[in-house]
C-alpha cells in the first residue's frame, strides 16, 4: 500500500470494523466471525490492489 491516503483507509477500515462489531454483538442481522472477517479482508483486499 502506498502512503497516498493511508488516513482515508484507517476511516474506511474502523468505520467498518466497528459496524461489523456492532452489527455481530447485536445479531440484527445474523452475522457470523468468518462472515466479518471476510468482509474485512475484502475491503484490504480493494485498497490494497488499487493502489498497486
Amino acid at each position: 500500500m502506498t502512503s497516498d491516503d493511508l488516513d482515508g483507509f484507517t476511516v474506511r477500515f474502523a468505520a467498518l470494523a466497528d459496524g461489523l462489531a456492532l452489527q455481530r454483538l447485536r445479531q440484527a442481522p445474523p452475522l457470523s466471525t468468518e462472515d466479518a472477517r471476510r468482509h474485512l479482508n475484502r475491503l484490504i483486499d480493494t485498497e490494497l490492489r488499487r493502489r498497486s
